[in-house]
């Protein structure tokens, strides 16, 4: 018999009622700690070929390549086909990709270029998985459960930066990149038998044109909504100029500037995880919607914020602390953001707005190069604080400038046909 205690706890956690979320949220929270070796691999590798941060900043070029190549089809193949479908076609050729590159990893017989070409093709497959696993959610659970769907499928794929990444760093110095590499793989498996395990959904309706005057309209339906183009504007800022640092950047900083070695800096991705996994646990259970456009501007100036102080100090528990507040922020901006538009935007045209977040994910990814440029210049504590807080003040610009930014969840509740005032 169900007590009040856990019948209020399903109450602030509504989304987990729902099976089918239930055996994809326990499937991507499953697959995120063996992922957690994968990027951190995939950084140690890379940084052990070179030791400039403009090279290291290529990496996030070939992300940004694939990202920007195939965001905007993915969407939309996401608007018009089986959903459920296309996640398992992603996963697997996920899988199919870093099972190669573990393989030449293992077998020494792969150079910093093929390593490129091959994250390429990583992010080009997970610019598809991306929007679908989004546009898959309304699918999943009624509308008004979305802000607590999200929060909890971010809650999933974040959570093990709160406790794999010593994990990572002991693999890595204990059985080698190829080792974390070939963990990882466990995780791709794990989803697509979630996805397996799924009943069947009603199939989205499949548009009559083609797949490039599908995207025409998922691009010009955002532009054509105010509120919504703020939100993708915010998040192209917030990621652009902040997240390199964190994602590309960040071995050249713990090395050069803290002086960590791959334990070292996965602990400092561990104090990052607490942070995100904290943000992510608060929203899940905070049960209402309210606030939600402030909430996306407040958290993308703290971001900001947190990360000129981070780039202020050489003391690796002040940085810790630092670090762990900045991942808190990130992930408020990000599940934000994500709910909002997620409340507001049409499900036929959820996907390619999604996709347009994966858009500004592949500049994100195509900064590394040009600030790990001004870092080997310049120095890459002058590099972060000017970044970041050149970032912090064009954030709290745009609520000063404009009312809409200032209103971003005004239409929370409303008719999504209905159009943006």
């Amino acid at each position: 018999m169900e007590n009040g205690a856990v019948g209020g706890w399903r109450m602030r956690v509504p989304a987990l009622q729902n099976r089918d979320f239930r055996i994809l949220w326990a499937g991507m929270f499953f697959s995120s700690a063996t992922m957690m070796f994968q990027f951190y691999a995939q950084g140690w590798f890379i940084l052990s070929l070179t030791d400039s941060a403009s090279l290291l900043g290529l990496v996030g070029v070939a992300r940004g390549l694939g990202m920007l190549t195939f965001s905007l089809f993915g969407g939309a193949l996401a608007d018009r086909m089986d959903r459920r479908t296309l996640l398992m076609t992603t996963q697997g050729g996920a899988l199919a990709v870093y099972a190669l590159l573990t393989v030449l990893v293992a077998l020494d017989t792969i150079n910093l270029w093929a390593a490129f070409a091959l994250i390429f093709v990583s992010a080009s497959i997970e610019s598809m998985d991306g929007p679908t696993r989004q546009a898959l959610l309304p699918d999943l659970v009624p509308r008004e459960h979305l802000p607590n769907a999200i929060a909890l499928f971010t809650a999933a794929t974040i959570s093990s930066y709160a406790f794999l990444p010593p994990m990572a760093g002991i693999a890595i110095e204990t059985i080698g990149v190829a080792g974390a590499f070939g963990v990882s793989l466990i995780g791709h498996v794990v989803v697509i038998g979630a996805l397996l395990l799924m009943r069947s959904r009603p199939s989205v309706p499949r548009p009559r044109d083609n797949i490039a005057v599908a995207v025409g309209r998922g691009i010009a339906y955002a532009s054509g909504r105010p509120r919504v183009r703020w939100i993708i504007v915010l998040s192209l800022l917030t990621g652009t100029l902040g997240f390199p640092i964190i994602s590309t950047l960040a071995p050249f900083w713990m090395t050069t500037v803290l002086g960590l070695g791959a334990v070292g800096w996965t602990f400092m991705g561990w104090a990052w995880g607490l942070g995100a996994v904290g943000a992510t646990v608060y929203l899940s259970t905070r049960g209402h919607s309210r606030g939600l456009g402030w909430t996306v501007v407040l958290s993308a100036a703290a971001f900001g914020l947190s990360l000129v102080l981070f780039g202020m100090t050489r003391s690796v528990p002040i940085a810790a602390v630092f670090w762990c507040l900045n991942g808190a922020c990130f992930t408020t901006n990000m599940i934000s953001s994500a709910s909002l538009l997620q409340m507001i935007v049409e499900s036929a045209y959820v996907g390619r707005v999604m996709s347009l977040r994966m858009v500004s994910s592949a500049f994100n990814q195509l900064a590394a190069w040009p600030l790990g440029a001004v870092a080997d210049g310049f120095g890459v504590e002058r590099m972060v604080r000017g970044v970041a807080t050149t970032l912090t003040v064009l954030v709290l610009a745009a609520p000063a400038l404009s009312r809409t930014a200032r209103s971003l969840d005004a239409d929370v509740g409303k008719d999504p046909d209905a159009a943006d005032a």
